[in-house]
């Protein structure tokens, strides 16, 4: 049984929160204003509705010393470049990753945007903050069994638009475990090193059959 009763986001969609999804896959996104980042790749997500021109990300390392954007990409001590996904594009070969950097670097964008997720590389070990961004609440989880799909007539429980009569998107979602270095999946069970909730300040991949779906999450 479903924990929101059926067309509960469309009835109420301000008491929703909203990320909307195109084949074959987008992001799902948490975020904090700073974020825990491990010496290899890491797969973060931007939820505040304020767009941050990357030039004013600030990098602190695990010996507490602080450092501007600028310093700390010529210190070697992050990557310069954000990846992204653009599943934007109708056709299939134009859906391709993209990247974010400051404007000097002459990149695709300038800025970090809602609903995105990031892979970013740190050399060391660190907090990135995002400055005066707002986003999701640290310590909180969010159960993958109480996600809602929406087509925009129909609003399905995340297994209900997985299953064979909708197949809509797959079911399973996919985060990147940094202890590992690793995907792992969010799903019913949560065995074998998966979960079964969604974390703050998470990049999760969804994994989308059909063009714009909304995945919603009751606030």
């Amino acid at each position: 049984m479903s924990l929101y009763p059926k067309k509960a986001c469309l009835k109420n969609p301000s008491t929703c929160s909203v990320i909307k999804l195109s084949k074959p896959y987008y992001y799902v996104v948490k975020l904090k204003s700073t974020i825990t980042l491990n010496s290899r790749w890491n797969l973060i997500g931007y939820s505040s509705n304020t767009s941050l021109d990357l030039a004013n990300a600030r990098f602190t390392n695990n010996s507490g010393s602080n450092f501007t954007w600028a310093n700390a990409v010529a210190n070697n001590k992050i990557s310069p470049y954000f990846a992204y996904y653009d599943s934007s594009s109708a056709l299939g070969s134009g859906r391709k990753y993209k990247y974010v950097a400051t404007s000097d670097l002459s990149m695709d964008d300038t800025v970090l945007r809602n609903g995105k997720g990031y892979w970013v590389y740190a050399n060391q070990s660190g907090n990135l903050t995002l400055p005066s961004i707002g986003g999701t609440l640290s310590g909180q989880n969010y159960p993958r069994s109480s996600i809602r799909i929406s087509n925009g007539s129909l609003e399905l429980s995340i297994s209900e638009a997985g299953n064979s009569t909708y197949s809509w998107l797959i079911s399973t979602l996919k985060y990147w475990n940094t202890g590992s270095g690793d995907f792992k999946s969010i799903d019913t069970l949560g065995l074998g090193g998966n979960k079964k909730n969604i974390s703050s300040f998470e990049g999760v991949f969804v994994y989308s059959n059909i063009n714009n779906l909304t995945l919603m999450r009751q606030n």
